[in-house]
């Protein structure tokens, strides 16, 4: 099986942004439709994690993966994962606070979140519009695909 990554967050939580600054890709805004297979990763649309009739979705695709990704905006108020939801996954969950260069950012909130969601370590903190604190993130995916 080839190894990959589960991306999950909410929408607008900077899952594709994630992975197209890991891919180096050019960033682009652009709304996932649904399951996305690329490369390392599976980026899926923020609405299966926000409409519990997805999580199956969620579930199932975790079976395909080595670790899932739960991607928090530190900008975001408030969370949409349930607590706990971390322990539905048979996979090591990392804990990803995104956003943390935007002036209304409040990773310590975000960390708090992830942490409620059942996340247990590690947790990492990014902006992958800039590119900061990614380093420790690539090299975890480089670890899945030494050539990627």
């Amino acid at each position: 099986m080839k190894s990959r990554i589960l991306l999950i967050g909410g929408v607008g939580a900077g899952k594709t942004t994630l992975k197209q600054c890991l891919m180096n890709e050019t960033q682009t805004h652009r709304k996932t439709q649904m399951l996305e297979f690329k490369g390392l990763f599976i980026d899926c649309p923020g609405e299966y994690l926000q409409m519990p009739t997805y999580y199956r979705v969620l579930i199932d695709a975790s079976h395909r993966v080595d670790e899932v990704w739960a991607l928090q905006d530190a900008s975001n108020k408030r969370t949409i994962f349930p607590p706990n939801f971390a322990k539905v996954f048979k996979k090591p969950v990392v804990g990803i606070i995104t956003k943390i260069d935007r002036e209304d950012a409040a990773p310590a909130s975000a960390e708090k979140f992830l942490r409620q969601a059942g996340v247990v370590a590690p947790i990492f903190a990014i902006s992958a519009r800039n590119t900061l604190g990614v380093e420790p993130l690539i090299k975890r995916m480089e670890a899945f695909a030494p050539d990627a």
